[in-house]
């Protein structure tokens, strides 16, 4: 089976719909992820996600997946203090349709995370 060679991440689209918000996809310069002492963010009041530049790939797309996983709790309103059911019961309609909206997003982060690191 051959793979196809992935997406420039760079052109990646650069707005993310999750629920009614649209985020904005910001490949964050290392120097300041450091500074922020962190590899990603999603910021639900800017509608922002910033992942760390100088990842490899199955890395990036792995922050990525879990800076949407955050946009999707806020999206689901979801409390800290939730059950595990209560997450999974309110978060799947929301993942489904971040992954419906964002095609080549999800695209791209399935052939990000089946390569070898």
């Amino acid at each position: 089976m051959s793979r196809r060679k992935l997406t420039d991440r760079r052109k990646l689209p650069r707005v993310i719909k999750i629920g009614i918000c649209e985020y904005k996809l910001i490949h964050w310069d290392p120097v300041e992820a450091e500074a922020a002492g962190c590899r990603g963010e999603c910021n639900i009041f800017t509608f922002e996600i910033r992942i760390r530049s100088d990842m490899p790939d199955s890395h990036f797309a792995e922050i990525l997946e879990h800076e949407i996983n955050h946009g999707c709790w806020a999206a689901a309103k979801l409390k800290g203090r939730a059950s595990e059911e209560t997450v999974v019961n309110r978060l799947t309609p929301i993942q489904i349709a971040a992954r419906r909206d964002n095609p080549e997003i999800y695209a791209w982060i399935d052939r990000a995370i089946a390569q070898k690191v």
